[in-house]
């Protein structure tokens, strides 16, 4: 099932409205300009995950409950290949909602990296959680600060989500990844200086 900004911006100003939160608050618990949070409701703009997070996190909700209410669906354990939500993501990317909804300590991501695709053009820092990608198939680099990994097909690496990091593809084809964040809950919120409101600074690239 493929979900658009289209579909998760109104759905989001819906639950913002129903928590009785106003765009400034909003703008204030999150960071995020009030400019791009009216954009993006009204789905004129897209929002990176790390945004997405901001935004769930001050509502008190995590992201399976966002494409859960997009989809309309009841709970269930199995979640389908074909019924997963996608959304692009960073660079030539998909991201795709692996875990059911109702879980509440983790969310379980899907990320396919097309040849050459990434996070982001620069590296991110978001809330206070706890990540671990495992490669599925193909090969990335991952930018941590100042330190370069190179993880091949079954290799994974675990660090915190204040660190400023970044995954780009370092193969010819196409890269799936396995991301779990944990926890999926409410943090205060971090210092943004990019236009979706994700902190980002650019440093060397990976060889």
């Amino acid at each position: 099932m493929h979900v658009s900004n289209e579909d998760i911006g109104p759905v989001l100003r819906r639950m913002r409205r129903g928590a009785a939160m106003t765009l400034q608050q909003m703008s204030a618990a999150t960071g995020l300009s009030q400019s791009f949070l009216s954009q993006f409701e009204r789905g004129r703009t897209q929002a990176s995950i790390s945004s997405l997070r901001l935004i769930t996190d001050a509502l008190g909700m995590n992201i399976h409950d966002v494409f859960g209410a997009v989809g309309n669906d009841g709970y269930s354990a199995v979640v389908r290949a074909a019924e997963r939500p996608l959304l692009p993501f960073g660079d030539r990317a998909i991201k795709s909602i692996v875990g059911s909804r109702g879980l509440s300590r983790f969310e379980m991501l899907e990320v396919v990296f097309e040849a050459g695709g990434s996070t982001g053009h620069g590296q991110y820092a978001h809330g206070h959680h706890e990540e671990m990608i495992v490669v599925l198939s193909g090969c990335v680099g991952v930018e941590l600060g100042e330190d370069r990994h190179l993880l091949d097909s079954g290799d994974s690496l675990s660090f915190h989500s204040e660190t400023p990091h970044r995954v780009v593809n370092a193969g010819g084809e196409s890269a799936r990844v396995l991301w779990v964040v944990s926890p999926p809950g409410a943090h205060g919120p971090a210092s943004l200086d990019t236009d979706d409101g994700t902190r980002r600074q650019e440093l060397s690239p990976l060889p």
